[in-house]
């Protein structure tokens, strides 16, 4: 706008959108001037005379400075509408300004940019508005009366535009205003609920860890940063457990991960819940308090689709047998024979006693040898060791002489007659030499072994054919002989010769070591 008498000639240049690229160009040339008396931009002779107009033109002009003035300029140009008419006016003087910036008008912009930067703040605030700008509802609308922008302090950016984009923002947080009362009496509401449903939680995890005998309490509350978290605590010590994996066993973990479990089935309505052998490896009380917790709690599993799977017969005792009223279930035997799955449905009709299943198999198997593993386990499970279990123990030891172990004495006749007479009430034709000659038959039986119509059977005919032999698997030789020695399984059953409960790959193994035979 100012430029020197002696520079007019380069007015064009200097007043042009391309000045500071000009500046640049004219000031790149410069330190060619001395290599020859020829202009280094058009090689014409004499350039002595320009060449002080030259220098003139670099001692008065920054092209950097230029470069950044326009930029400024063309930024200002852009957002001018959101200055007042004053600001516009006094900005254009300043850039005009041949003697540079004074203090006052240095001031001034400082001014400016400050109540710019006020306003930049007071959008950002109003644009990231939500839950957690909003969560001390208490003072819900007087924080919101805050998010409202006052132009009477912003005085250099009223102008029309300004505001008219101000009082669409106002609008709509007056808009919100007028519901905030009502919005508040219902947050007051939903916090009355939380706190009775904090403390419904509270006392349900709180009563299953009591019942689950895990010396643990918990408490929900807020925390410094307005959020709810779950507080872990030792009943015989005062402060929270920062982390409670440290202190807890595997097992309490996991019992506790399968109630919040169940809390978060129960918050995302889940429409079906699967809890793969979740409890197996508890022991008996936490079991039973982690079934009644998942199943007949208020806020439970109850009313939803649940798929439990376990290899565990207990909890079918408690929820099928001891309390059906208690546990609205359908109860399955998954059976894998051989890669064919086949479910069967069990019944509270199904579980019986341990004797309650000897007796019905003795009366209804074929065969005498699997007759009399009944009637010895019977006697076992009454707990009568006397001639009967001594004479059957016998025989499945392939004793020919029959003996009373604990007396280290062979059985007297009258003693064989008084047993025989006994088993005799079961198997009529009974007789121990008969028997005993059919069990040291491998051959017969080998073919017994084949014609078992389920996998308990084969089981207990294989314990008699492979008993003698030394190098026996030792995995399967431990199965078979400690099959169902379990103290709750043992007293309560599903019949083994109804459901398969002998691992298919157990009969592989000992079908194959019979072939091999």
């Amino acid at each position: 706008e100012n430029i020197p008498n002696e520079l007019e000639d380069y007015s064009e240049y200097l007043k042009s959108d391309l000045n500071s690229k000009w500046l640049k160009w004219q000031f790149s040339g410069k330190e060619y001037l001395e290599i020859a008396d020829r202009c280094p931009y058009c090689a014409t002779d004499n350039i002595s005379l320009r060449k002080s107009k030259i220098e003139s033109l670099n001692k008065e002009y920054d092209s950097k400075l230029i470069e950044h003035l326009n930029k400024i300029l063309d930024v200002f140009d852009k957002l001018n509408i959101f200055f007042n008419e004053e600001v516009n006016k006094k900005i254009k003087e300043i850039s005009k300004n041949i003697n540079g910036i004074s203090i006052e008008q240095k001031n001034f912009l400082i001014e400016i940019k400050n109540q710019v930067d006020v306003l930049i703040q007071k959008l950002e605030i109003v644009k990231n508005i939500g839950y957690i700008s909003l969560k001390d509802t208490d003072k819900i609308i007087n924080i919101i009366k805050k998010y409202k922008i006052n132009m009477d302090y912003l005085n250099y950016l009223n102008s029309y535009e300004t505001n008219k984009k101000v009082e669409t923002i106002n609008k709509k947080i007056d808009e919100v205003l007028e519901k905030a009362g009502a919005l508040q009496g219902e947050i007051n509401k939903q916090k009355i609920n939380i706190s009775e449903t904090i403390k419904e939680y509270d006392n349900e995890i709180n009563d299953f860890l009591k019942c689950a005998g895990i010396n643990y309490n918990v408490k929900i509350e807020l925390d410094e940063d307005k959020i709810y978290r779950m507080k872990f605590r030792h009943n015989d010590y005062i402060e929270k457990l920062e982390k409670p994996k440290e202190y807890l066993s595997y097992g309490e973990r996991n019992a506790f991960s399968l109630v919040l479990f169940m809390y978060e089935a129960i918050k995302n309505k889940s429409d079906l819940i699967i809890l793969d052998d979740p409890i197996s490896s508890f022991d008996k009380n936490k079991k039973f308090a982690i079934i009644n917790m998942l199943f007949r709690g208020k806020n439970s599993l109850n009313n939803k689709t649940v798929l439990l799977l376990t290899h565990d017969f207990e909890p079918i005792i408690d929820m099928k047998y001891v309390m059906p009223d208690k546990f609205r279930s359908k109860v399955f035997f998954l059976e894998n024979t051989n890669g064919h799955l086949q479910e069967k449905e069990i019944t509270k009709s199904d579980i019986h006693t341990f004797i309650e299943i000897a007796r019905e198999n003795i009366n209804k198997l074929n065969e005498n040898i699997n007759k009399l593993i009944y009637i010895r386990r019977l006697y076992e499970i009454e707990n009568n060791r006397g001639l009967v279990y001594h004479l059957t123990s016998s025989l499945f030891h392939k004793r020919e002489i029959p003996i009373i172990k604990e007396e280290n004495r062979n059985m007297t006749e009258e003693e064989i007659i008084l047993a025989t007479n006994e088993i005799q009430e079961y198997i009529p034709k009974f007789d121990y030499h008969v028997e005993f000659k059919k069990i040291c038959d491998k051959k017969k039986m080998i073919e017994i072994f084949n014609n078992s119509n389920n996998n308990y059977e084969k089981l207990q005919i294989y314990r008699i054919i492979k008993q003698d032999e030394k190098n026996e698997d030792s995995i399967i030789k431990k199965f078979v002989n400690e099959t169902f020695h379990i103290e709750n399984d043992y007293l309560f059953q599903i019949n083994p010769c109804k459901y398969e409960i002998i691992p298919q790959y157990i009969i592989n193994r000992c079908t194959e070591d019979i072939q091999e035979n």
